[in-house]
């Protein structure tokens, strides 16, 4: 499949999802009738309809597609017709004279007309030829490779932003709980206090963490419509289509299994399109320099055609061909001067190609120890909720029985709060580790996304 093919299937591969999922008018004025939920993958599939920078990088691709057609029109022949109509002050030859003959000389006429049909061939040009197309397929390529890193790019974007709604909405929840907790241990309080069995400090206390919660909520509150807001500029809705109360929550996939570092470097050398992309445009300069080098050679050149001459009372015609051979003997330096900048280029794209493989190698094992790190997290996270959710029922119990105190109470559900937001956040920050594996790897799209994340509870 072409490099073009290609992208038609990925884009159509988005747009069916798209199609097939999003609904015909604004999606939260039918949330209450259709029980619309924007997933991650619907999220995604908008924002590769209608985020610029694809559109954009589709653009250059086919720009890039197109140049090498115009590359490859220099191997056939040119032919072009040409008609004319010429009206002199004077009486002019109305065609050329081709022999000294008093009898054989054309007529003079002040209108004249002129038609020709010529054609013309590049016979032999160095090589020039060869190059320039191989030139423009390498930067096709080049520039279908920086069409999936963008899209790429914009499935990781969303997916993070589409995470960071959740956690946002998951550390609110978790302020909710808090603060509910806290209101349950001020109306505690307020009727010991008015049995006169609790102190003033004691309500004064509960008070104060309970106000300090419901403020640390508002700034909560506040960050998740910043990012709902974020999410909505991306895929290209209006706010209230991306409200936290239309998403689906996401989970991964039965912990999909990841393969040796060894295997993961390999896939990446041979399908990331940062690497890729590196390496076509290497082999764009490197044709570039044969390109140039061709100039140091003469060029050979056929043409012909036939050529009609008239006037109001006749006309004639006659036909012509030739040869060409042309060589520069003294340019300025020019010819010099361009293969000395295309040798250049060469070099630098070969660097450039160096510096990818050694930044895919660093980004590899920055996403892969991320990967390990948020897997580990999740876990540990999970437990510490655990441990704090029977930390704080047992210093509630030993509350109400007068055996524990207020303090103790008040720092367990402080902690608890904190291990049940930093979870949420743990479970998502191993999504987004995954997805900017794949992203490294130069596998991540709209199948992978479905295939490994999923919808949760």
């Amino acid at each position: 499949m072409t490099t073009t093919a290609k992208r038609r299937a990925l884009l159509a591969t988005g747009a069916v999802v798209l199609l097939t999922t999003a609904p015909i008018p604004t999606l939260a004025a039918q949330d209450s009738a259709s029980g619309f939920r924007l997933t991650l993958s619907r999220a995604v599939a908008r924002a590769l309809e209608y985020h610029p920078s694809v559109l954009a990088a589709d653009a250059a691709a086919d720009a890039a597609t197109s140049a090498v057609g115009a590359a490859r029109a220099s191997w056939f022949p040119q032919i072009a017709l040409e008609i004319s109509a010429t009206r002199f002050e004077e009486p002019m030859l109305t065609a050329p004279i081709h022999e000294f003959n008093p009898t054989a000389f054309p007529d003079f006429h002040r209108t004249l007309y002129g038609g020709s049909a010529l054609f013309a061939y590049k016979l032999f040009d160095g090589g020039s030829r060869n190059a320039e197309v191989r030139g423009a397929r390498a930067e096709a390529a080049a520039a279908a490779a920086q069409w999936e890193r963008t899209q790429m790019a914009i499935i990781a974007q969303v997916t993070h932003t589409y995470l960071g709604v959740l956690s946002a909405a998951g550390l609110v929840d978790a302020h909710d709980r808090r603060i509910a907790a806290l209101t349950a241990e001020r109306d505690r309080v307020g009727q010991f206090l008015g049995e006169g069995a609790a102190a003033q400090v004691d309500q004064l206390r509960v008070e104060a963490a309970l106000a300090s919660a419901e403020a640390d909520r508002v700034a909560a509150v506040a960050a998740l419509d910043v990012v709902q807001r974020g999410l909505a500029l991306l895929i290209g809705a209006p706010p209230d289509e991306t409200q936290v109360s239309l998403l689906t929550p996401v989970v991964l996939r039965d912990e999909p299994q990841m393969e040796d570092r060894t295997t993961l470097l390999t896939q990446t050398q041979a399908v990331s399109p940062v690497l890729r992309r590196a390496r076509e445009q290497l082999v764009a300069a490197e044709a570039g320099r044969k390109a140039v080098m061709g100039t140091w050679f003469p060029s050979i050149d056929l043409f012909g055609g036939l050529v009609g001459y008239g006037y109001p009372d006749g006309f004639t015609s006659e036909w012509q061909v030739g040869a060409r051979l042309k060589y520069p003997v003294f340019t300025g330096g020019a010819r010099a001067s361009a293969a000395a900048r295309s040798t250049a280029l060469t070099r630098t794209a070969r660097e450039a190609v160096r510096l990818s493989e050694i930044e895919a190698q660093e980004n590899l094992d920055i996403a892969i120890t991320a990967v390990h790190e948020s897997h580990a997290r999740v876990a540990a996270m999970t437990r510490a909720v655990d441990h704090n959710y029977e930390v704080a029922r047992i210093e509630q119990l030993a509350l109400q029985e007068g055996a524990g105190t207020q303090t103790d109470y008040l720092r367990a559900e402080a902690e608890l709060f904190t291990a049940r937001a930093a979870l949420v956040e743990a479970r998502h920050r191993e999504i987004a580790a995954r997805v900017e594996l794949a992203r490294v790897v130069g596998e991540l799209d709209l199948n992978w996304l479905e295939r490994i994340v999923e919808a949760g509870t």
